[in-house]
C-alpha cells in the first residue's frame, strides 16, 4: 500500500507539472492577439508533437543593440516589429542619437530604425526643472548607470536624478516607467519637448493640456535631417498621478507660462511637477500618428488601456521571440557571439519600414507603411527575406506603394511621414514590386501593381531623355546636379525595364514585355572598350547627348557619392552591374576566365560589402561557373561583420539582411526567380515560413574552414548547378549540403538564365 500511495503521488505531481508547462499565460486580447496579427504572426499555442507547427525559442538572449551604433548607424531603440512609435535614450551629439559612452538628455519618441530621420519630441524626467534645450542642452543631462536594453524592454538609472526609467512599447504607443526618489514641493518634475529635434535648432509644435484628462496632445512639423520629410506627427500622452503644477515654456524666450494650457511656435514645450514619496512610480503613456490627434488618442486607449507596465513588455517580449523564431540555428559548435551577431541581424531586419496601416496621412484606409529609408538599400536583401519569412509584410508593402503611386503619381523608395522625397538611385521600387511577382506573393491586385510599374516605365520614373524614343540610357548633361548619377541610373533604369518587362510578359501585355525587354539592354551604349584600368579594358563611362565618353578613372568618382556620373559607387562597381543580362556583360568582358580574374581582382581588394550597389557582386562568380569563389569571398567577406561594427551603414536592415543571407547559404537575385548558392555556415538552419512551411538546410561539417561545396541534395535529388529557383522551395524544402575545406567540382555546369536579346 505504501509504495502504491507514494506511485500515485509521483503521478499526481507529474500530471500538475505537465499541466503547468502546457498551460499558456493568459494573455490580453488587446495587445497579444492583435499585435500578433498586426505582424503577420498566428496566436495560436505551438503544439512540439505536430511538425509544422511554429516553433517558439527565447531568441531575445541574443539581441544585442550596441553592435551597429558606432559603425552601421543603427537606432537604438524599443519597439515591435515594424512598430510606428520606437523610443530612444538621447544623448547630444551624436549622428544616430546615442553615444554609449555619452550623457543622457532624455529619451526620443519618433525615431526611424536607422540613422538620419526624425529624433523629435524629447521626454526628460528630472529633480527640479531645466527646460532649455535649442539641442545644445545641459540641464537634462545626466550621467547614467545600469542600463540595459532589449527589443522588448530599455531601463537606465539617470544617476543626476536618481531616477530609474524603464520604457515598453506597443504598436503606436509606449509606456514609460518613473521611479523618483522621495521629492515633495513639486521637485520631481517631467519636460515634454516636442520641439526638440535631433537635426534641426527647433522645430515647429504644438501642445495643450486637458486638465480632466490628465493629458497632453499637439503635433510636431517634421522638416529636418538627411532626405528632408516634410509632415505632421501627432501624439497623445496621459500621466498616471495628478500634478500639482504644469505650465507650458518657449525657448527663445528663456521664461516659463506659468499655468499655462496651450503653446504653439518653434522650440516651445510644457512641464509638469509632481509630489512623489520615495521609491514611487510614475507613468507616463505616449502615442504617435500620421493622421491626426484622435487617431494617437485612440492608440493610447486602445494599445495600453490601463498602466500594466509589465503586460506591455510581457507582450512585447512574446512577439519578439516569436518574429525571431522564424530562423532557427541548432549548432552546437557556433560560439555564442555568433548566435548574437546573426540574431541581431534579424532584429535589424524587422525594425523598418513601419507598419501605419489604418494611419495613413490621407483618406485611405488599406496596407500602408511608411519611413521607408530607403528601398534603393531594402529590395536587394531585407524584402526578399521578408518574402521567405514574412511574406505578408510584403504583400502590404506592394499594396501600400500601389497606393502611393495613386496619390503622388510616383512610388517614392524615400517615404517618410506620408510624404516622397528625391529617389536615391533607379525606380527601386519596380525591382520590389518584380520581386513579389515573380516569387507569387498572394493577395496583390496585380493590375495596379503593373500600373505602376508602367507609369515609372514611361511617365513619372526613369528621366525625360531615357524614356524619349525609348532610347535607354541617360547622358550626364541632360539631369540637374541634384539628380546625378547618370551613368549608375542608366544601369538601374535598364533592370528596371526588365523587371517591368517580366511582369508585362505574366500579364499577357505581349507588346509592353517587348517593347521593355529591348529597352533594357540600351545600357550597351554607355560601355567604352577603350577604357582601361588595372590590366583589364572595358568599362562603363558616362556620355554627353554628342556621344563623348567622360574621361573619368574607373576607380574614382568625381564629386563624392552625389555626382553626375555614379551614385555611391564608381566605374569598377557599377560595370558588374547587370543582373538580367550576365551573359552579355561576361561577353564584354572577354569571356569566363577574363571576368572571373577581374572580378577577383575587385572583390578580392576593393570591397567589403560596405554599400549596397556591391550587394550582389561576390555571389557573380556563379554565372561564370565558379561558384567556389563565391563560396571563398562571401565566406570572407562576411569576416567584416562583428559584436562592435557593421561594415558600413546598415540601411534599415539592409546591410544585416545580406549577413543572414551569406549565413544561410544562398542570396536572392532581386527583381528574378533566382538564388544564387555560397554554402551553409552553420550545421542545420530552419526557415519557419509564414505559410506554415519550412525550409530545412543542413550543412554537414560546416564550420570556418569548410566554407566550399562539395555536394548538395534538395528533397533528395542531387543538384548539379550553383542556383535554385522560389518556385523550388516556397512550399517548404530540404537542403542537405556536404560542405569541405577544398574547393570542388560543385556547380560547374549550368549558370543561371541571363536575358538575351534575340529571347
Amino acid at each position: 500500500m505504501k509504495l502504491r500511495t507514494v506511485h500515485i503521488f509521483c503521478f499526481l505531481l507529474l500530471w500538475i507539472n505537465c499541466s503547468l508547462i502546457a498551460s499558456p499565460r493568459t494573455k490580453t486580447d488587446r495587445d497579444n492577439k492583435q499585435q500578433l496579427q498586426n505582424i503577420g504572426l498566428s496566436p495560436k499555442e505551438v503544439n512540439p508533437n505536430d511538425p509544422s507547427s511554429f516553433e517558439v525559442r527565447d531568441l531575445l538572449q541574443y539581441v544585442d543593440q550596441h553592435i551597429g551604433i558606432v559603425e552601421g548607424n543603427c537606432s537604438f531603440g524599443i519597439s515591435l516589429p515594424f512598430g510606428s512609435i520606437r523610443p530612444c535614450p538621447h544623448t547630444p551629439e551624436t549622428r544616430t542619437g546615442y553615444n554609449a559612452n555619452g550623457k543622457i538628455t532624455g529619451f526620443t519618441v519618433i525615431n526611424t530604425g536607422s540613422v538620419y530621420k526624425y529624433g523629435n519630441f524629447l521626454v526628460s524626467p528630472q529633480i527640479g526643472l531645466d527646460c532649455w534645450d535649442d539641442n545644445t542642452p545641459t540641464g537634462h543631462d545626466s550621467e547614467k548607470a545600469y542600463e540595459e536594453i532589449r527589443p522588448d524592454y530599455y531601463s537606465v538609472d539617470l544617476t543626476k536624478f536618481g531616477i530609474k526609467t524603464e520604457i515598453a512599447s506597443a504598436d503606436h504607443a509606449s509606456i514609460f516607467r518613473f521611479s523618483y526618489p522621495e521629492a515633495r514641493n513639486g521637485e520631481a518634475s517631467i519636460v515634454i519637448y516636442p520641439s526638440h529635434s535631433l537635426f534641426s535648432k527647433s522645430t515647429y509644435s504644438t501642445a495643450n493640456y486637458d486638465s480632466a484628462k490628465n493629458t497632453i496632445t499637439g503635433y510636431v512639423s517634421i522638416n529636418d535631417g538627411w532626405y528632408y520629410s516634410k509632415g505632421k506627427i501627432y501624439y497623445a500622452i496621459q500621466f498616471s498621478k495628478p500634478l500639482i503644477s504644469h505650465g507650458m515654456f518657449r525657448n527663445d524666450e528663456r521664461k516659463l507660462h506659468e499655468r499655462s494650457d496651450s503653446i504653439s511656435g518653434d522650440g516651445v514645450g510644457c512641464y509638469l511637477k509632481f509630489n512623489v514619496s520615495k521609491e514611487e512610480k510614475i507613468y507616463l503613456k505616449v502615442a504617435i500618428s500620421t493622421k491626426s490627434i484622435a487617431n494617437a488618442e485612440n492608440f493610447l486607449a486602445s494599445e495600453i488601456p490601463v498602466w500594466d507596465f509589465d503586460q506591455v513588455k510581457t507582450d512585447a517580449a512574446d512577439i519578439w521571440n516569436k518574429a525571431l523564431s522564424s530562423i532557427l540555428i541548432d549548432d552546437e559548435t557556433i560560439s555564442q557571439g555568433e548566435k548574437i551577431i546573426f540574431y541581431t541581424a534579424l532584429y535589424h531586419a524587422l525594425i523598418s519600414p513601419k507598419d501605419r496601416t489604418g494611419d495613413c496621412p490621407w483618406d485611405y484606409s488599406g496596407p500602408y507603411y511608411d519611413d521607408q529609408l530607403c528601398v534603393w538599400d531594402t529590395y536587394r536583401t531585407e524584402f526578399p527575406l521578408l518574402t521567405l519569412i514574412k511574406e505578408q509584410v510584403v504583400r502590404d508593402n506592394i499594396k501600400s506603394f500601389c497606393e502611393v503611386f495613386k496619390h503622388y503619381g510616383y512610388a517614392y523608395d524615400a517615404l517618410l511621414c506620408g510624404a516622397g522625397d528625391m529617389i536615391q538611385g533607379g525606380d527601386a521600387v519596380d525591382v520590389l514590386v518584380a520581386d513579389a511577382y515573380v516569387k507569387g506573393v498572394s493577395g496583390i491586385n496585380w493590375n495596379d501593381a503593373y500600373n505602376l510599374l508602367k507609369g515609372h516605365a514611361t511617365v513619372s520614373g526613369r528621366t525625360p531623355y531615357y524614356r524619349e524614343n525609348d532610347r535607354g540610357w541617360v547622358p550626364f548633361n541632360t539631369i540637374p546636379k541634384m539628380s546625378h548619377a547618370s551613368a549608375s541610373k542608366t544601369l538601374e533604369f535598364a533592370y528596371n525595364d526588365y523587371c517591368t518587362s517580366v511582369v508585362a510578359g505574366g500579364l499577357g501585355r505581349k507588346d509592353d514585355k517587348t517593347r521593355f525587354l529591348n529597352r533594357s539592354s540600351q545600357w550597351t551604349n554607355l560601355w567604352n572598350a577603350n577604357t582601361a584600368s588595372e590590366g583589364f579594358e572595358g568599362f562603363i563611362q558616362a556620355k554627353d547627348t554628342a556621344n563623348k565618353f567622360m574621361a573619368i578613372d574607373p576607380k574614382t568618382n568625381p564629386e563624392g557619392s552625389y555626382s553626375l556620373y555614379f551614385y555611391e559607387g564608381d566605374s569598377w562597381t557599377y560595370s558588374f552591374y547587370a543582373p538580367h543580362q550576365m551573359n552579355k556583360l561576361i561577353g564584354l568582358m572577354g569571356g569566363d576566365a577574363t571576368f572571373v580574374k577581374r572580378l577577383e581582382y575587385y572583390v578580392g581588394n576593393r570591397i567589403e560589402i560596405s554599400n549596397e550597389p556591391c550587394f550582389l557582386t561576390p555571389f557573380l562568380f556563379v554565372y561564370a561557373l565558379r561558384p567556389d569563389l563565391t563560396s571563398f569571398y562571401v565566406r570572407k567577406v562576411s569576416e567584416n561583420f562583428t559584436r562592435s561594427i557593421y561594415p558600413g551603414d546598415d540601411d534599415s536592415g539592409a546591410m544585416s539582411s545580406w549577413f543572414i543571407f551569406s549565413r544561410l547559404g544562398f542570396f536572392p537575385v532581386a527583381g528574378q526567380d533566382l538564388y544564387l548558392v555560397n554554402g551553409p555556415r552553420y550545421k542545420k538552419v530552419t526557415i519557419q515560413m509564414e505559410n506554415g512551411k519550412k525550409i530545412v538546410i543542413d550543412g554537414e561539417n560546416a564550420s570556418e574552414e569548410n566554407k566550399y561545396v562539395e555536394s548538395v541534395t534538395r528533397n533528395g535529388k542531387n543538384m548539379k548547378q550553383a542556383w535554385f529557383k522560389h518556385s523550388d522551395i516556397k512550399n517548404g524544402a530540404v537542403f542537405k549540403f556536404k560542405m569541405g575545406p577544398n574547393a570542388t567540382k560543385f556547380g560547374k555546369t549550368t549558370p543561371p538564365f541571363s536575358y538575351n536579346n534575340n529571347d
